[in-house]
C-alpha cells in the first residue's frame, strides 16, 4: 500500500465505524408509546379509579383488596372488619334471584361503627365475572330503587350509582363496576350523604387495580377523601 493511500482507508474506515454505531441505537418510541424497559404492566394512577379491572384475581388477591377497617372512614375501628372470603353466588346476585351468569368469586367486609351518637355499619360486596358483560349484565340488576332516591356525587369506576332510602335513617347504597368486578356497598345511618359510600368504593377499586398490577393494595377511604378536596 502506498503512502498516498493511507488517507483514503482512514476515511472509509471512519465512515464504516459510524454507520456501525447508527445502527445499534435504538430508535426512540413515539409519541405517546410506553418505555421499552419495564414490565409493560399499567399501573393504577394516584387520582382516579378508571383503569378496568380484567385480570381473574385469586382468593388471595381478592382477600388483600378488601379493606380492613383502618382504611375507612374515621369511626370504624380497627378489629371491627368480618371478612367472608370466599363469597357464595347469592352475595353477587339481588335479594330473591338466581347466582348470576359468569360468576367467579366473591368476598364481603362488614364494618362496625362505634360513635359517639349512633351505632351504624358499613357492608361490602365485591364479586368478579369471567367477562364484562356477564359484569355488567349482573351490575345493572344490583341496584334497589325501590322507596330511593339518586345521589349525586363522583363516579367509582366505570361507571356507579348512588342511592339513598327515603326512611328517616337515611340508607345509602352505592354500586359501581370496573372492567369483569363489580362491588356494592351500604352505609346505614348516612343521612343521605353519599360521602362515606364513595370513598369506601373508590378506596376498594383502588385496591383491586393495585392488586391488579402487581401491588400491594394499600389505598384507603381518607386517601381518597384528600385526593378529591384537592381538586375541587
Amino acid at each position: 500500500m502506498t503512502r498516498s493511500h493511507l488517507p483514503l482507508v482512514a476515511t472509509i474506515l471512519a465512515c464504516l465505524t459510524l454507520s456501525a454505531c447508527s445502527a445499534d441505537e435504538t430508535p426512540p418510541p413515539p409519541a405517546g408509546a410506553p418505555p421499552a424497559s419495564g414490565t409493560g404492566k399499567a399501573r393504577p394512577s394516584k387520582d382516579n379509579t378508571d383503569l378496568p379491572l380484567t385480570k381473574q384475581l385469586s382468593r388471595g388477591e381478592l382477600t388483600q383488596a378488601i379493606p380492613d377497617a383502618e382504611d375507612l372512614v374515621p369511626g370504624y375501628l380497627p378489629g371491627s372488619l368480618h371478612k367472608r372470603m370466599p363469597g357464595e353466588p347469592d352475595d353477587c346476585a339481588p335479594l330473591d334471584t338466581p347466582a348470576p351468569a359468569g360468576w367467579q368469586r366473591a368476598g364481603s367486609g362488614d364494618y362496625d361503627y362505634q360513635g359517639s351518637t349512633v351505632s351504624r355499619g358499613i357492608d361490602l360486596d365485591v364479586c368478579q365475572f369471567d367477562n364484562v358483560a356477564h359484569a355488567k349484565a349482573a351490575y345493572d340488576q344490583w341496584p334497589d330503587t325501590d322507596e330511593t332516591a339518586p345521589l349525586e356525587t363522583g363516579r367509582v369506576g366505570e361507571e356507579s350509582v348512588f342511592l339513598a332510602h327515603s326512611g328517616s335513617s337515611g340508607t345509602v347504597y352505592g354500586y359501581s363496576r370496573s372492567g369483569t368486578v363489580i362491588a356494592r356497598v351500604t352505609v346505614e345511618d348516612a343521612g343521605a350523604d353519599p360521602t362515606d359510600a364513595h370513598d369506601v368504593l373508590a378506596a376498594t377499586i383502588k385496591r383491586l387495580q393495585q392488586v391488579q398490577a402487581g401491588q400491594r393494595a394499600t389505598a384507603t377511604a381518607p386517601e381518597i377523601a384528600a385526593m378529591a378536596q384537592t381538586q375541587r
